[in-house]
């Protein structure tokens, strides 16, 4: 149900907020229009999906910032309840906060509201173009007033392009917002018309390391490799091998679901493909990925890591998906935020991320301004 709206005026016209707590309250040609043409994370069918199948946030919010009557940007949010701080900082941020443990005998949770994405290093505001400060003012004012009214008191701007940020900057810093440097994303540009292309403009190292990995998994005679459209049947091999991976996931804010990796299958409007890998008849790997004009976002693995290591399963099914990628004629792929090394020898570049962050409360927004910055860098360097 969409919120009664707040407003802003400007010397040239009055800018309009209002909360949709579903993305289905918000026309589709409005999302297609303010979405980006080249992220297919940000699909409209692809967070229907996500609301529909529990794999995370408790809830999700919407802000449209409407200019008159047209709707000219859109900001996605995901509540949560009750987080574990243990699940978004990862082992130095536990490690730092083992000594709240010892006193409060239970695992810090907190309510929080997540502006962005809950997948990804793509958060953004959804928009037809730039927004003028007062308006910017209105969007950051009307989160704030969200948050208060779901009891969330951590609100965060998390994995933002520090571009997608700056328009929000005076804003943010009006109402304590401070920015802390997120993980950076790995980005793959690809030039090359074949795979064989592709690994001849990598380094020396990364040549190396490709050859070497395809020839050890060319040894074993028992393993195939494939690209599927349709995975949906495969969903109860896949589980197992999902939740090996998640659980030695350094941090996490969605867990998936059956019924969500169905639903990327069999959803034609999401444009989900997952590289399969088995050895005889049993499924010992996986990745999927999704497509969008030129760009891909490599969403999720799963490995069995009994024989993983020996196969080189997980540098073996990302060149597959790299290859099919090429086919597809796909230039910019998102790895996300893990495994930089491996990353870096498939000619992957960082590119910055940036969150802004704040509490209500004045003592743990200090806390938090000084905890969080700390807790991410010693992150990064372990990862």
């Amino acid at each position: 149900m969409i919120s009664p709206e707040r407003t802003a005026s400007t010397s040239l016209s009055t800018w309009r907020s209002a909360v949709a707590d579903s993305v289905s309250e918000i026309p589709p040609e409005v999302w297609h229009e303010l979405a980006p043409s080249d992220d297919p994370i940000y699909d409209y069918a692809f967070f229907q999906a996500m609301e529909r199948t529990g794999i995370g946030p408790d809830a999700y919010r919407y802000i449209l910032l409407k200019q008159g009557e047209q709707v000219r940007a859109v900001l996605p949010m995901c509540v949560f309840h009750g987080l574990a701080l243990e699940d978004i900082l990862g082992t130095q941020g536990r490690q730092v906060l083992r000594p709240l443990h010892g006193i409060m005998r239970r695992s810090l949770r907190i309510k929080a509201l997540l502006c962005g994405h809950v997948m990804g290093p793509t958060g953004r505001v959804l928009r037809d173009g730039g927004i003028p400060e007062t308006a910017s003012h209105l969007l950051v004012d009307t989160v704030q007033q969200l948050a208060a009214s779901m009891g969330s008191r951590w609100i965060g701007f998390t994995n933002f392009a520090p571009s997608e940020l700056q328009c929000l900057d005076p804003a943010l810093k009006r109402a304590g917002y401070f920015r802390a440097p997120g993980l950076p994303a790995a980005w793959l540009c690809l030039r090359a018309k074949s795979f064989e292309e592709y690994v001849s403009t990598l380094s020396r190292n990364g040549r190396s390391t490709v050859r070497r990995n395809l020839a050890r998994f060319s040894e074993h005679q028992d393993v195939t490799i494939e690209v599927r459209d349709r995975f949906d049947d495969l969903v109860p091999a896949m589980m197992p091998l999902y939740q090996a991976v998640l659980d030695r996931a350094e941090s996490r804010l969605d867990v998936w679901t059956p019924e969500f990796m169905t639903l990327l299958s069999t959803d034609a409007r999401i444009p989900a493909r997952a590289v399969v890998c088995w050895q005889r008849d049993r499924l010992v790997g996986f990745l999927i990925f999704l497509v969008k004009e030129n760009s891909a976002v490599v969403l999720r693995i799963g490995l069995d890591y009994d024989c993983a290591r020996e196969l080189r399963l997980y540098q073996v099914i990302h060149y597959r998906s790299i290859q099919e990628m090429i086919r597809l004629g796909v230039t910019k792929i998102s790895l996300t935020q893990n495994a930089y090394e491996a990353k870096r020898r498939m000619g992957c570049h960082l590119v910055p991320i940036e969150h802004a962050a704040t509490h209500r409360n004045p003592v743990c927004r200090s806390f938090l301004r000084n905890f969080l910055p700390m807790a991410i860098s010693r992150y990064g360097e372990q990862t």
